[in-house]
C-alpha cells in the first residue's frame, strides 16, 4: 500500500513523471523501452501480479496507435492521483530517462 502522503514525502518522484511525461512528448518512440521492459519481466516471472504491466502495455500500445491515446497515456503520467501513484509504483519506464536526467531528481532525496 503507498502512503497516502506519498508525493509530499518525496515531491521530486512526480516531478521525474512529468519530466518522463515531457520527454516521451518530444521522443515519442522512447515508448518501445518501457514495451521491451514489461515484455521481458513478464518472461522473467519477475512480478507474481502482472496486472500492472499488462495495464502499462495497453496504455503504451493505445499511445502509440492515436493521437487520443498519446494524449491519455501524457496525461496519465503528469497525473497525481491515488490510481496513478499505485501503477507508478510498477513502472516498465527504466531506460527512458538517462543516468544524468535520473540523477536530477534521487541526488537531493538519497542523500
Amino acid at each position: 500500500m503507498i502512503p497516502e502522503d506519498y508525493v509530499w514525502l518525496n515531491p521530486l518522484i512526480h516531478e521525474s513523471w512529468l519530466y518522463t511525461a515531457d520527454k516521451i512528448e518530444r521522443q515519442p518512440e522512447l515508448l518501445e523501452i518501457p514495451l521491451r521492459n514489461i515484455e521481458r519481466w513478464i518472461k522473467m516471472d519477475r512480478l507474481g501480479d502482472v496486472r500492472p504491466l499488462i495495464e502499462w502495455r495497453e496504455l503504451i500500445e493505445r499511445a502509440q496507435a492515436s493521437a487520443e491515446g498519446f494524449a491519455e497515456l501524457l496525461a496519465f503520467l503528469r497525473e497525481d492521483g491515488e490510481y496513478a501513484r499505485y501503477l507508478k509504483s510498477c513502472t516498465p519506464f527504466p531506460g527512458v530517462l538517462d543516468k544524468e536526467e535520473r540523477r536530477r531528481f534521487t541526488c537531493v532525496w538519497t542523500h
